[in-house]
């Protein structure tokens, strides 16, 4: 059997495509790979954005029901970003300041620190410093 090698993409459902575009272009930087089209896939358009290695897909829906994300429901819990060392945790704060988004604290978990945050749907972000540099 091939052996998995990576994280090709992650797709996150949003309820208006524009809001969410601009959320992660302007706030969080994310490059854009491919402009808003029509969804192949899916009854809907996306938008595809690059975080590191990994492809981040921001889909709307045409059925969506404009509900906010639910942490509790099975499904996804929250989307963690890599940074290489703890002191960057502070510039994304400052960042998310200028922005006008709340934010944690930083937070220590079991292997590093985290500041949480959410994106335009409600769906909880976490930028992820670990303990020992990357």
């Amino acid at each position: 059997m091939t052996e998995i090698r990576g994280v090709s993409h992650l797709s996150l459902s949003v309820r208006d495509l524009g809001t969410s575009l601009a959320f992660y272009r302007d706030v969080l930087g994310l490059p854009v790979l491919m402009e808003p089209f029509d969804a192949t896939a899916f009854s809907g358009r996306e938008v595809l954005m690059l975080a590191g290695r990994v492809a981040i897909a921001l889909q709307e829906h045409a059925g969506n029901d404009r509900s906010t994300f639910d942490p509790t429901r099975t499904g996804l819990d929250h989307l963690a970003f890599h940074v290489s060392e703890r002191h960057h945790l502070d510039e994304w704060m400052a960042r998310l300041d200028a922005g006008g988004i709340d934010h944690s604290d930083v937070r220590a978990v079991a292997f590093g620190s985290i500041v949480e945050f959410r994106d335009p749907d409600g769906i909880q972000l976490e930028v992820f410093a670990p303990d020992r540099p990357a």
